[in-house]
């Protein structure tokens, strides 16, 4: 009966040596696990702010456009204006 009791003793114990490793693995894959996300969202978060700052910059990017017409326009009113007073002054 000695022998069968200590049988199941180190079977036991074994048992829970086993258990405890697999624990531990299990817990340092979580872990491992939860850093690559982490890593993951700080890289999603950067994509994303990359994408908001090339929206801006179209945005700002699309008004000196209209500016920049707007100009133009008005240079080539200018420019008939100062041709109009050459012809008048030609005279």
């Amino acid at each position: 009966m000695d022998s069968i009791t200590i049988s199941v003793l180190i079977a036991l114990v074994g048992c829970f040596v086993g258990l405890a490793g697999w624990l531990s693995k299990r817990d340092g894959k979580i872990a491992g696990d939860a850093e690559w996300r982490g890593g993951v969202n700080a890289k999603l978060d950067v994509i994303v702010g990359i994408k908001s700052d090339v929206a801006q910059l179209s945005t700002t990017v699309q008004g000196h456009g209209e500016r920049l017409t707007a100009v133009e326009a008005s240079a080539k009113q200018a420019h008939l204006r100062l041709d109009r007073i050459e012809g008048s002054e030609r005279r």
